[in-house]
């Protein structure tokens, strides 16, 4: 399956969100299988960044974001070099605090790479295309830990944990899907992702097509 090493980040250790973002409301409204114990996710209003730039901090409300990041750092999107995200966040790490390092991967059976651009076309004629920055290191560090896959939109809205469910909807999936998620809620395997992605671009037509994205526990993370 195409795929390639689009990003870096630092994430919330569960200690320091779950308790109060989690809730029973938000579990049964947004999981699957509401009783995963830490839900992980590629999306960041899930999964919350410790990181944050100025204009996402105006336009809305990321409470559990606590490190500002520098314009130049792809706009404060995301970060493409994992040594100068772990430099950065090192400095700025608020105290009594951990943040769990992650590498992301983008996955496109059904698009192609061309230059650094991965272009998708609906069966309608409608095209889509995804540009990617070019991490450094261009490989997933050695020792790094498949967490699971994700299911989410161009702009890291997850099908998975963040497009939320009808009652009668989430009973229905979940006797099909519920076994299939791994103890962090995640998908185990790219073909249940592959499935999964085409269950939820018709399940929620307005954010497709989604993309699949696997997650990786970066070693030597910081703490």
């Amino acid at each position: 399956m195409n795929h390639r090493l689009i990003r870096f980040d630092v994430r919330l250790d569960k200690s320091d969100y779950v308790d109060s973002f989690w809730d029973g409301a938000h579990r049964k409204a947004y999981l699957l299988n509401s009783d995963v114990e830490w839900p992980l996710s590629a999306d960041p209003f899930v999964w919350p960044s410790v990181f944050y730039s100025k204009i996402l901090r105006e336009a809305v409300d990321v409470p559990y974001a606590s490190i500002e990041v520098p314009p130049d750092a792809d706009g404060g999107r995301y970060w493409v070099n994992l040594d100068d995200m772990k430099k950065h966040y090192a400095t700025h790490q608020k105290f009594g605090t951990r943040g769990i390092t992650i590498a992301i991967e983008l996955f496109f059976p059904e698009a192609s790479l061309v230059g650094d651009v991965v272009h998708y076309q609906e069966a309608e004629g409608i095209q889509c295309g995804i540009p990617l920055g070019r991490t450094l290191p261009s490989e997933l560090p050695l020792g790094s830990e498949l967490l699971g896959y994700d299911v989410a939109d161009a702009g890291w809205i997850s099908g998975l944990t963040n497009c939320g469910y009808w009652p009668e909807e989430k009973a229905a999936l979940a006797r099909t899907w519920a076994t299939r998620l791994n103890d962090f809620g995640l998908l185990t395997t790219l073909g249940d992702a592959a499935e999964f992605k085409r269950v939820t671009d018709e399940r929620v037509p307005e954010h497709a097509p989604f993309w699949i994205y696997g997650l990786w526990r970066v070693p030597d993370s910081p703490a």
